[in-house]
This record gives C-alpha cells, sequence and structure tokens, in this order.
C-alpha cells in the first residue's frame, strides 16, 4: 500500500530517494549504513521513508532490486553478425551499464559479501533472481555467435554447448576482473579482445598436433 504511494511520486523525488539508498548502501555494509544520513540526503524525514517503505530492510531490498534492473537494461542492439563482433559487444554492453550505472554495481558487489541475518536470506533471493536473468541472456547472446561460425556437420549440438560454456566462462573472468573497474576494461579493451580471441582460438582451432 505504502510502497504503491511511493511509486505515485513524481520521477525526480522517487530518484532522489533511490539514489540516496543506492550511494549508502554502496559505501557501507547493511548495519553500518545510515537511514538518517539518506533521509537528510534526499530531504525527507525518516518517518516519511519508513511509511513508503516499513523499514531499513524493505528499502535496502528495494535499492538492491532497482539496482539490479539498472545492470540488466537492455541496450541498442547493433546489427552484428560476426562472432568475434557479437560476444564482444555483449561484454561491451555489460560495462557500459557498468559505468553509467556504477554506484548500482558497488551496490550489488556490497550486497554479494553482505553476511546481515536480517537481509541474508532476502538479498540472496534478489541476486539468484538476477543471475537467472543474466545467464539467460548470456546463453542466448552465445548461440547467436555460435551460430556466426561455419561448424563441421557432426555433433553440431554438442559443439555448440561446449563453445557457450567455454567461451562464457572467459567472458565471466574479464567480467570478474573489471566489474568494479570498468573505465579500466575500456582502456584496455583492444588488448582484452586479443586476449579472448587467443582463447576462443584454442577452443575453435585446436592446439594438438595431428599424426603426420
Amino acid at each position: 500500500m505504502a510502497r504503491e504511494t511511493f511509486e505515485k511520486l513524481a520521477e525526480d523525488k522517487k530518484n532522489t530517494i533511490i539514489k540516496g539508498g543506492i550511494t549508502e548502501f554502496s559505501g557501507k555494509s547493511y548495519s553500518e549504513a545510515s537511514t538518517d544520513v539518506i533521509t537528510r540526503n534526499c530531504g525527507i524525514s525518516k518517518g516519511i521513508l519508513f511509511h513508503y517503505f516499513g523499514s531499513k530492510k524493505e528499502f535496502y531490498v528495494y535499492c538492491l532490486e532497482q539496482a539490479l534492473e539498472r545492470l540488466i537494461t537492455e541496450l541498442p542492439e547493433q546489427e552484428v553478425n560476426d562472432f568475434y563482433e557479437i560476444i564482444f559487444y555483449f561484454m561491451e554492453e555489460k560495462f557500459e551499464l557498468c559505468r553509467k550505472f556504477n554506484g548500482e554495481m558497488r551496490l550489488v558487489n556490497m550486497a554479494a559479501r553482505e553476511t546481515n541475518g536480517q537481509v541474508f536470506e532476502q538479498k540472496n533471493r534478489v541476486l539468484a533472481q538476477y543471475m537467472i536473468k543474466t545467464k539467460k541472456k548470456s546463453a542466448k547472446v552465445m548461440a547467436k555467435a555460435v551460430a556466426a561460425l561455419n561448424l563441421k556437420e557432426s555433433n553440431t549440438e554438442k559443439v555448440t554447448a561446449a563453445l557457450i560454456l567455454y567461451v562464457g566462462a572467459i567472458i565471466n573472468k574479464y567480467l570478474e576482473i573489471y566489474k568494479e573497474m570498468p573505465d579500466r576494461f575500456f582502456e584496455r579493451s583492444e588488448a582484452i579482445k586479443a586476449e579472448i580471441r587467443e582463447y576462443v582460438d584454442f577452443m575453435l582451432y585446436g592446439v594438438v598436433k595431428e599424426d603426420e
């Protein structure tokens, strides 16, 4: 009921309150984060905040949900049909969102490490739902990329599955390394792409010599 009242607020007012929560929760653990700081920065009373959300916990979970939604926003698609162009565009899309929503990314990272019993189970459920969505998106992208390859006729299904697992693991390695410093990813993007291409070429063209 009260949440519905919040959703009916003007967008700029809602965004100010959400930003205040994300800023505070992204820099501190749940127990250390202060609703006094949040409400002071938002220009509202604590009573108003709790009227909208009921408790600090519910507001924390709401901010986490908002952060995750922004980090899976669909950016405008580009018409790319080459195997490497498809997977590199997917990576750049992920990091562009991390750069655009840096506070949200930091909140998600903090939430992943959060151990406070008051929010532990609920935030894990929210994170699990996010992971399901991102895995589905990753699988869809990788399937499109693999479809652009001229695979051998035999065992196409197994080869596709193996490539999706292998390339997905490589991409996730770089996403993990640079998730808190997306600008550094863009600075090194060409070198990173070369490294990924080298890894993937091992899978595509093999590393074992054929018998002469």
